[in-house]
């Protein structure tokens, strides 16, 4: 058993640049980004030093455990990558007259789509009624009393769903 600190620190060291590259061009060929691949490389090392108990005194390869790490985590950043692009997608589908429009200010036109793509993916955080109330009166302009009629719920349930919409957003927006 090693005690020392230094000792721990000089073997994964070694570990380390021994593996490092053969676990960024692995990664590098799941993701097809040299940015990415990078990332996992370091995340694996970091996962790995974490857990030394794995490492440190273990006769056998770690080259499989190694991979497999490489690979669940390229796989959960090619998942989050893929629920990005879903949301991109829903956002010009719920949108699609803001993405043909044309700007005078490009980066102007960029922020508000910022601003509201990070809407979108917070209404996805409210309950379904409460969202379908704020699209209609924030998106589709209806007031207050046409959707309370749409709905078959008081105008007060209207205006209490928009108020607790707009404080989710403000919650949000201020993390921002």
């Amino acid at each position: 058993m090693i005690d020392n600190s230094n000792q721990v620190e000089e073997i994964f060291s070694v570990f380390y640049y021994a593996n490092f590259s053969k676990i960024r061009k692995y990664a590098y060929r799941l993701l097809k980004s040299e940015c990415d691949a990078e990332d996992v490389a370091q995340e694996v090392f970091i996962k790995l030093w974490e857990q030394q108990e794995i490492w440190l005194n273990n006769e056998r390869k770690l080259d499989s455990y190694l991979l497999v790490m490489t690979k669940n985590i390229a796989l959960n950043i090619l998942k989050h990558q893929r629920i990005k692009l879903e949301y991109r997608e829903r956002f010009i589908q719920e949108f699609p007259s803001y993405e043909q429009a044309n700007s005078d200010n490009f980066w102007a036109d960029i922020y508000r789509r910022e601003i509201l793509q990070n809407i979108f993916i917070m209404l996805e955080t409210v309950p379904e009624r409460r969202r379908s109330i704020f699209k209609l009166s924030r998106f589709k302009g209806k007031s207050h009393r046409e959707i309370a009629n749409k709905l078959n719920i008081s105008v007060h349930t209207v205006e209490r769903q928009i108020y607790l919409t707009q404080l989710k957003l403000r919650e949000v927006f201020l993390l921002i």
